[in-house]
């Protein structure tokens, strides 16, 4: 009986052996993305961590794991793992662009984000969301001039871009280039109903002295954010 069953088993050995080694860094790095996509952040990570292991220049597993970990408190897991990615790959544009995310939103350093977002943008000249983060910076930096074509180039890739629009519109009004701000603020509008593209087109027609636009917007202003509201018909009532 056992000389029936060895074979047997011998052979059942040999297929599960080859199966196993059929399990590469690429299978456990789709098996990652399936995961990340059911939103099992752990057995994600656990999947990106056995590609890596299997190889260590997969660069995209390592970007993989620098997004999962991209929150407060491990955002500096991310840079090792992003930093990783550019090690392997230094024209990974997804890396360098969350680099620049992170210096932006999370260590608040605005050269380094600059620095990461221009760097992706040299290689990638369609991405919408490079262009309107690089106006944003220049924005936050108060380097309006800068800050206008870029937000311009963004909404070159696609007129629909709500935030470029923003960007464009606050970097014309701080700039105080009052009608081209208008303008974009209305075009933001037509896009999507925002309080905000409401108030400072109000802030504009005050300082064009053009009360009847100026009281246009805050009507509109006030259907959908009565205090932001509130503040731009104080500004209205100030003038002269």
């Amino acid at each position: 009986m056992l000389k029936q069953v060895l074979p047997v088993l011998i052979l059942c050995m040999f297929f599960y052996t080859a199966h196993a080694q059929t399990k590469t860094a690429a299978y456990y790095y789709k098996s990652g993305i399936q995961l990340k996509d059911s939103n099992k952040v752990p057995e994600a990570i656990a999947a990106f961590n056995k590609a890596v292991s299997l190889n260590r220049n997969f660069d995209a597993a390592y970007f993989e794991l620098g997004n999962l970990y991209l929150k407060p408190g491990t955002v500096n897991n991310s840079i090792l793992l992003y930093s990783k990615t550019l090690a392997i790959n230094t024209k990974f544009v997804g890396a360098l662009q969350a680099l620049g995310k992170i210096y932006r939103d999370f260590k608040q350093n605005l050269d380094s984000a600059l620095y990461f977002y221009d760097a992706a943008a040299k290689l990638d000249s369609t991405n919408k969301e490079i262009f309107y983060s690089l106006a944003w910076v220049h924005n936050a930096r108060k380097e309006y001039d800068l800050a206008i074509p870029y937000a311009v180039k963004a909404l070159d890739i696609d007129n629909t871009y709500r935030p470029a629009y923003g960007e464009l519109g606050h970097a014309f009004n701080a700039s105080k280039q009052y009608k081209e701000a208008i303008e974009q603020f209305q075009k933001n509008l037509a896009i999507s109903v925002v309080d905000v593209a409401y108030l400072y087109s109000g802030y504009c027609y005050t300082e064009l002295n053009d009360k009847e636009g100026a009281i246009k917007q805050y009507e509109g202003l006030k259907k959908i954010n009565e205090k932001m509201a509130q503040a731009l018909k104080r500004k209205i009532d100030s003038m002269q």
